[in-house]
This record gives structure tokens, C-alpha cells and sequence, in this order.
């Protein structure tokens, strides 16, 4: 039985495009897209296996270099730091305590308009103003103000 490479080289291209659903790396795609270019040049010439292979080759790094880029946000998204609701700024910021912090356990702070998930090293109780240390996900980490930088404030 002789099966075409056209179809070989069509049937590889699309394993290439599943494969790539299973592991979004975005590279296998393009791999795809040089299988199918290689279907096509065979559909009209027929051309030696070595020739197959540098038509896989070269359309694989080409697509992959032209165009990944601009795939890859219309495929994956767009990923932003700033999409975050609120940034924890360089400069001290300050929130209001609003639910105690006892370690190991989260308290709730209420900080730039929104009420955090905070963590401590030291329990803190309702109501203190606290500084905002660091910010990781959802939960931002704080310790209590003390009076000397109440004052220098």
C-alpha cells in the first residue's frame, strides 16, 4: 500500500497542531505550518525527501521567526503587571487594620480603597495603621507603624 507524502506531510502537520494543545509551549505550531507548506509545495511538484525536509525546515524557522510574537498575544493574551487593581508603590503606603492579624492566621487591612488579605510578623490589633511592606498576589504583607514614623510624617 503507497501513501502519499502529501498526506503523510498534512496528517504530521495537524499532530503537530494537536500536540500543541496539550503542551502550550507555542512552538509546535509553527512546526505544523512547515509540515503543511511542505504538503503544498508536494501537492504541485513532486520534490526528494531531502528537499521535503528543507521546505519543513526553512518554513518552521521562518514562521516561527516572523511571526510568533505577534501569535502569541492573539493566542495566549496579553499578561500586565498593571492589570493588577492596585500596585503597591515604591513609596511608604499605609493601611487601617480591620480584622486582627494573629500569626499564622491572615487579618483584613483596608488599603488603597480595598480591603487585603494581610499577614504580619506580629499580631497587630483592629485599627492600627500599619505600613505596607510587600505585596505577593493577593496578599500584602504589613507591619505596625511605629510612633516615630507617625511623627515624621
Amino acid at each position: 500500500m503507497h501513501v502519499s507524502p502529501v498526506l503523510i506531510w498534512f496528517l504530521l502537520g495537524i499532530a503537530f497542531f494537536v500536540i500543541e494543545l496539550a503542551l502550550p509551549g507555542f512552538v509546535l505550531f509553527f512546526l505544523g505550518i512547515g509540515a503543511w507548506c511542505s504538503a503544498a509545495v508536494l501537492a504541485v511538484i513532486n520534490v526528494p525527501l531531502t528537499a521535503q525536509l528543507l521546505i519543513f525546515l526553512a518554513c518552521s524557522l521562518l514562521s516561527l521567526i516572523l511571526l510568533r510574537a505577534r501569535l502569541k498575544s492573539v493566542f495566549m493574551g496579553k499578561s500586565s503587571e498593571e492589570a493588577e487593581s492596585v500596585n503597591v508603590d515604591s513609596a511608604p503606603t499605609t493601611g487601617v487594620v480591620t480584622d486582627a492579624i494573629i500569626p499564622p492566621a491572615d487579618g483584613r487591612v483596608k488599603y488603597g480603597g480595598s480591603f487585603w488579605r494581610a499577614a504580619a510578623d506580629e499580631p497587630i490589633a483592629e485599627g492600627t495603621v500599619v505600613l505596607i511592606v510587600e505585596k505577593k498576589d493577593l496578599i500584602i504583607k504589613v507591619r505596625a507603624l511605629s510612633a516615630g514614623m507617625e511623627e515624621a510624617k
